[in-house]
This record gives C-alpha cells, sequence and structure tokens, in this order.
C-alpha cells in the first residue's frame, strides 16, 4: 500500500508528486506500482511471482531435476520471511535476489572465465541502486570480496571491479543529475531517504555509525535468528565460498547506515542465498538437515508473533487466524469520505492507506502542497474534512487540533482515528 499510494500520487496527485519517482524513494518499486495504475497488490505479486519463479528455476537447474529441487522449493514457499517479503515488501525481496544473482554471477565468472558472467554480474548489482538507496555502502565491501576473490591480484582485481561497478555508477550518476537539475542538491534523495526510513529500534540507532557498533549489532542480531537461518549458515560451512559473506555484509550494511529494524523478514536474505548459491551435495540431504530445514520453518512464526514490527506480527497472527483487523480501520474511514464532498485534510505519513484505498488522491490535501500549511492555520478555508491518528507524536494534525476545530465536529471516533467535519 506504501508503494502504491506513492505511484497514486506521481500518476494522479494535484500536482502529481513525480519526486516520488526520482527524488525521495527509490524508483524502481514506485515505477513498477505505478505500471499497474497504482495497483500495489498486482505490481506486489507479479515482482514476488517472477522471483519466486526464478529461484525455483535455479534450485531445478542446479539440483538437475524437479524432484531432487522440490523440498527446497517447499522449503521457499513456506518459509516464512520469504513469505512475507512476497507478500507484503516486494521492495525488499527484489533488493535481496539481486544482491544474491549478482554475486552468484561474479563468483561463476572466477570460476569458469566466462565474460558473460561478469557483464550480467554488473547490470544486476547497479539496478539494486535503483529499489534500495543502501547498497551503496555495499560498493565497498563488493570491493573488498573481489580482492580477495582474486587473491589480491592487481592485475585482475582492477577490471573487474570496474566492469562489474561500472553500471552502478552509470545508473547514480544519471539520477544524482536529474535531483541535481530539480533540486540543486546531487544526493538529496539519500538525505530525505534515511529521514523517511531510519529505524525506531533504540539499540540499532546506537550502532549506526560505527563500524564495530554496526558488526556487533548485526552478530546479535543473526545469533538471535540463529534456528531461521541455521540451513544457510551449514551450506555456508560445505560451501566455504568467500561470496557467502555477502548477507552479513548487507544486515551490516542496513545497520551502518541506520535503516535497519531487527525484524526477522531481513533474515531472507540468508535464506534466498541458501537456495540460489548453495552447491547440495549429498552430505547436505541428510536426515539431519531436512531436520534442520523443519526446524527452520516452525521457528520463524515463534520470532515473528514477537516482533517488535507490528506488520510482521499481525502478518503471522494472520497466517494462525488471529487477525487484527488493522486495515479495516483504514478501509471504514475509506469508505466513509469516498462520496463526500470537498478536500479532505490529512497526512499521509501515517494514513497512506486511506488515500490507497480510496483510489482519489485529488481529493486531498498532503503535506508536499503547498496549500498544506495554510489548511493546518485554518482549516475552514480549505477542506470540509479533518483526518487525524490520535498520536501527538507522529501527526502534526492531532497536534494542532487534540482540543477540536473552531467550526468542525467529529463524525467518526474509532480506535486511532478520528475525522472532522465542517459545519
Amino acid at each position: 500500500m506504501f508503494f502504491g499510494e506513492k505511484a497514486l500520487l506521481a500518476l494522479k496527485g494535484t500536482p502529481p508528486r513525480l519526486e516520488n519517482i526520482g527524488f525521495i524513494y527509490p524508483p524502481l518499486p514506485v515505477f513498477t506500482a505505478g505500471l499497474f495504475n497504482g495497483n500495489a497488490l498486482l505490481a506486489q505479486s507479479f515482482i514476488a511471482s517472477l522471483i519466486s519463479a526464478s529461484i525455483a528455476i535455479e534450485l531445478i537447474r542446479g539440483m538437475q531435476s524437479f524432484r531432487a529441487a522440490f523440498p527446497f522449493i517447499i522449503y521457499m514457499v513456506f518459509s516464512l520471511p520469504i513469505l512475507f517479503l512476497s507478500t507484503q515488501r516486494f521492495d525488499l525481496y527484489l533488493y535481496f535476489f539481486l544482491i544474491i544473482l549478482s554475486m552468484k554471477f561474479l563468483y561463476q565468472y572466477k570460476k569458469n572465465e566466462y565474460s558473460l558472467y561478469l557483464f550480467l554480474s554488473g547490470p544486476l548489482f547497479g539496478i539494486t541502486f535503483f529499489t534500495h538507496f543502501s547498497s551503496i555502502y555495499l560498493i565497498p565491501m563488493f570491493f573488498i570480496i573481489i580482492f580477495f576473490l582474486y587473491k589480491m591480484d592487481t592485475k585482475k582485481i582492477i577490471p573487474v571491479f570496474l566492469v562489474f561497478i561500472t553500471p552502478y555508477l552509470i545508473f547514480m550518476g544519471i539520477f544524482s543529475y536529474i535531483n541535481w537539475v530539480f533540486t540543486s542538491e546531487a544526493f538529496g534523495f539519500l538525505r530525505a531517504y534515511k529521514l523517511m526510513f531510519s529505524n525506531q529500534s533504540m539499540d540499532a540507532v546506537i550502532s549506526a555509525g560505527s563500524i564495530l557498533g554496526s558488526l556487533i549489532y548485526m552478530l546479535k542480531y543473526i545469533f538471535r535468528l540463529l534456528p531461521v537461518i541455521a540451513p544457510c549458515i551449514i551450506g555456508m560451512y560445505y560451501d566455504r565460498k568467500l561470496v557467502s559473506i555477502v548477507p552479513f555484509i548487507t544486515i551490516f550494511s542496513f545497520v551502518y547506515s541506520n535503516l535497519f529494524f531487527p525484524a526477522v523478514y531481513a533474515s531472507a536474505i540468508f535464506i534466498i542465498h541458501f537456495l540460489v548459491m548453495t552447491e547440495f551435495r549429498d552430505k547436505l540431504r541428510t536426515r539431519l538437515f531436512w531436520a534442520v530445514l523443519v526446524i527452520s520453518l516452525i521457528s520463524s512464526p515463534i520470532y515473528t508473533v514477537t516482533s517488535k514490527e507490528l506488520l510482521e506480527k499481525d502478518f503471522t497472527n494472520a497466517l494462525f487466524g488471529r487477525f487484527e483487523r488493522n486495515i479495516e480501520i483504514y478501509r471504514k474511514v475509506a469508505n466513509i469520505l469516498r462520496d463526500k464532498e470537498g478536500k479532505i485534510l490529512l497526512n499521509d505519513g501515517n494514513c497512506y492507506q486511506i488515500v490507497y484505498l480510496m483510489g482519489k488522491p485529488e481529493k486531498f490535501i498532503l503535506p508536499y502542497q503547498y496549500e498544506f500549511m495554510p489548511a493546518l492555520s485554518n482549516p475552514a478555508l480549505f477542506v470540509n474534512y479533518v483526518v487525524a491518528v490520535k498520536d501527538r507524536n507522529s501527526d502534526v494534525l492531532f497536534q494542532q487540533f487534540e482540543g477540536g476545530i473552531k467550526g468542525f465536529y467529529p463524525i467518526f471516533d474509532e480506535g486511532k482515528i478520528i475525522i472532522w467535519e465542517k459545519t
């Protein structure tokens, strides 16, 4: 819904909020939702299906038979971190998949010296820039991987790294130039993105910006989720590939850039790595290993049902029939407002669900519009309705109107949302 709302504003906002696909959010998820006319469900389903099918095909190709790959395909389908990303966060699912696939092709180039693999690896990593800006922090780490992959042979390291990184630098350069032309700040998107998506975990905030602190925090996170990612750790142990450190450095980059929340779904990168990169020899298909896979499947919902990430927690509860209908409150508000006449004042920072469910962004006055501040000062002159979340810390509208609005009366006050209508 988040990316669906941003795509709706870019397509139908008044004025169209084109910076959603160029200046604030990584453009690929928003652009994908825009291709489906802002229908986030279709966009999510399309991207997630492509990724899951690609992983399944890679498993079958690597194991040379559908029968041998079938248990691992089942593991992917029922793995809760993968299931959550494929239905709720296709942007991260795509980001993780592109990183792992890029590293797979880089590793295959090292093994076979077949140049096509290297030329595929670079653009795949380049696309990660358009998916998640934190990929910038992976550049020096991937240089270190290439450095040791070629055993410090500078004749190989420099050309390989240049071919690998050039697509990324081109994509970032074009994006930065567009930002500079329109906003006079070439890298302003990094600042805006970090403000929008910085995490709310105090331990992670304290660790951010420190190499040692981020490393320690990352290791604590991995140790806590060891039962979930145990198959991947075992696969890494038997394979002993240098590129197996990629899931670790990806989590590290999130923590270091202050974009990490300790949700269970972040462990999906280990599972994707396990399915795409592991060479499933006979020693990895023993009864003991099947037991580890089962433990991974069973333990993930135990972790998520107690997660601090509410969306992840609610998703798990819904799978077990304990659906806390959080979305229903937004649906109810959207139904109330859908046929109302006049403008609606709303902060889509915490009510983007309402904008998306209504599908009529032109009816709203939102924080990005110049009318927002005048409407906040004197709503009676600009709007017929005001929608607020009853939380002073997160909603400027509730801060302003907690005691009521002159000339308005409440027509809806349920749960965390209140609606005022002009008399």
